[in-house]
Order: structure tokens, then C-alpha cells, then sequence
């Protein structure tokens, strides 16, 4: 009994080394984890809208300046819990207005354009649309995470 230990402990010390360099196997991804899919183009967008009957969710964004900009799309739109609830409710629009990165002329005007259509003065402005692209609601920032901000969502589209 104490050969076939000690051939054991042996045995362990010296293919020690060969696992030692091995890396960490990666976690393994939640298969039902989601991820809200932005689109930029607005046309492409409100066809697609109106094919699947969903309405359109616009986001109005200064993503690399605005700071309530930043903050609601760490706090909601970046949250799997929030893709989870309402992720396949909406087509998702982000419409960015940035001041350091710069746009395709041609996305830049449309934005623009957008913006004045909406009558858009500050970041954020989220624009709910139904599918047919009738205006439904307008909102901004809210507090209270992923969960508050889709059941206002929902509440707002009733």
C-alpha cells in the first residue's frame, strides 16, 4: 500500500509540470444570454420594422462626449437582463451625434435631418415609434437599471 502511494505521489509530481502550462479553459457562454443588435440606418431599420410589425426604438446619442449618454447605455442598453426583456420587442435605431469620431457624410446628414424631424434637443433622447412608423412616445435617461427601463418601455407602447 505505501509502494503504490508513493508511485502515485511520483507519478503526480512529474506530470505536474505538463498541466501547470496548460491555459484556463474559458468560461463557458450562456447560451441564452442576449445582446441588443443597433442599427444605424434609419430606412433600413423602419422597413425592417414594418415587415416584422415591431416598433422601432430610436436612440439619440452623443456617444463620445455625452455623459447621460454613456451612463444609459452602460446602466440599460448594455445589460443582458435588458436584450432578455425586451431585446425581441423592438428594432433598435442609434442615431449618434459624436464630437471626436466622424461619420459618413451621408449617415451625418440623415442623422441631422432626424433630429430636426423629431424635434430633438438634448442627449439622450430615445423616440418610440410604432411600426409603421408613427410617433408613440418620447423619453431620456432613467434611472433604476435594465428591468425599470423595460417596463417603462412596455408601458409606454400600451
Amino acid at each position: 500500500m505505501k509502494r503504490t502511494f508513493l508511485m502515485s505521489c511520483i507519478a503526480m509530481l512529474l506530470t505536474a509540470p505538463i498541466f501547470a502550462n496548460e491555459a484556463p479553459s474559458a468560461p463557458l457562454q450562456n447560451q441564452n444570454q442576449k445582446t441588443i443588435h443597433w442599427q444605424t440606418n434609419y430606412n433600413q431599420a423602419m422597413s425592417a420594422a414594418k415587415k416584422a410589425n415591431k416598433p422601432v426604438l430610436l436612440f439619440f446619442t452623443g456617444s463620445d462626449w455625452c455623459g447621460w449618454c454613456k451612463k444609459m447605455d452602460k446602466e440599460v442598453f448594455s445589460q443582458p437582463e435588458f436584450a432578455q426583456l425586451v431585446g425581441n420587442d423592438f428594432i433598435f435605431v442609434e442615431l449618434d451625434y459624436p464630437m471626436k469620431n466622424t461619420l459618413p457624410s451621408e449617415q451625418q446628414e440623415l442623422n441631422n435631418k432626424l433630429k430636426q424631424q423629431y424635434g430633438v434637443t438634448g442627449f439622450p433622447t430615445v423616440i418610440l415609434l410604432d411600426a409603421n412608423g408613427n410617433f408613440v412616445a418620447e423619453s431620456g435617461y432613467r434611472p433604476g437599471g435594465p428591468k425599470a427601463y423595460a417596463d417603462y418601455l412596455k408601458g409606454l407602447m400600451k
